[in-house]
Formats: C-alpha cells, sequence, structure tokens
C-alpha cells in the first residue's frame, strides 16, 4: 500500500515536469527494465542509452498519459519501442560491417537461447521476453502489445516451439 501511495505522489511530481521524479521512478526499478533492455540488446551502453532516451520521452510527453493506473505499462511501451528502435538501427549497422552474424553454437545454454531468440520474428521474440525474462502475465503483454490475449497465447505458443528448432539446430519457417 505504501509503494501504491508513493507511486502516486512520485507520479504527481512526474506530472508536473519533475525530472529528478522521473529519475527516481526509473532508478527504483532499474532491474526490471535492464532485463528487457538487455534481452533486445546485450549492450550495457546501448542500454542506458535506452533508459535515458525513455526517460526524456516520459518527462517529454508525460500530458499524453491517459489514465494514472496505466503508467507502468506506458512507460514499459516506450521501453520496449526504444529498445526496437535501436536494436534495428544495430541490426543494419552489423549488417554492413559484419555480413553474416557468427554461430553461437557453442556456448552455454542460456547463450544458445539468447541466440535463438535473435533468429525469431519481432512477434514471437517480444512475448517470450516479455513473459520467461521480465515475469509479465499474458494480460499484461496482451496490454502491453495492444493486441488480443488470444494472439499473445498463440505467439507463445509458436515462439517456444520456434525458439526449440532454433536452438536444436532446426531451421523454422517463420523465423
Amino acid at each position: 500500500m505504501a509503494t501504491m501511495i508513493t507511486d502516486a505522489i512520485i507520479l504527481r511530481k512526474i506530472k508536473k515536469q519533475d525530472m529528478n521524479a522521473v529519475i527516481d521512478w526509473f532508478d527504483s526499478r532499474r532491474g526490471k527494465f535492464y532485463k528487457i533492455g538487455w534481452a533486445y540488446l546485450k549492450n550495457h551502453h546501448d542500454v542506458e542509452d535506452v533508459f535515458h532516451n525513455t526517460i526524456l520521452k516520459v518527462h517529454d510527453k508525460i500530458s499524453q498519459l491517459k489514465e494514472d493506473k496505466y503508467f507502468d505499462t506506458w512507460v514499459t511501451t516506450i521501453f520496449i519501442n526504444e529498445c526496437r528502435d535501436l536494436y534495428r538501427k544495430n541490426k543494419r549497422k552489423a549488417a554492413e560491417q559484419i555480413g553474416v552474424l557468427e554461430d553461437m553454437s557453442e556456448f552455454e545454454t542460456k547463450i544458445q537461447v539468447f541466440d535463438g531468440l535473435e533468429k525469431l520474428d519481432e512477434k514471437y521474440k517480444e512475448v517470450i521476453i516479455l513473459k520467461y525474462v521480465r515475469g509479465y502475465s499474458q494480460d499484461e503483454i496482451a496490454e502491453i502489445l495492444m493486441v488480443p490475449i488470444g494472439t499473445v497465447k498463440s505467439r507463445i505458443y509458436r515462439g517456444l516451439l520456434l525458439l526449440r528448432n532454433a536452438i536444436e539446430g532446426g531451421e523454422g519457417h517463420e523465423m
């Protein structure tokens, strides 16, 4: 209960354009956002860049928040979109510089899973990250991604099948 009251106070400050309140809010949730950012970017500096960009966007666009109860979801959506944007930019750069990704099959299981995630279509990758890395429920994922719950369930199921194929060396059809 005290957390809800504290969050309400911080949100009021954020709505008054208090940058320190935005930073405090993020600092108290740094771990959970870092996990999402790392799953997308796998680079500490890139995740930090996404933190900074998201903090600025939240500060600048707080007036666009329609209902206070969706603040956490709204910020998470902004953070994920920032991760996606930077991931795409980095992917283009890497493709230009390297041309071909190296085979990651000799690394430990965790590395294989993250490598497998990289091979998945983004719609499958993000639901798996949100569910198993971030710990969101299927209902929360549906809200964050603004898709029906049935879509979330089918993407998780299909994504896990494709991920298993990717890890085991099989070629999925919809990667």
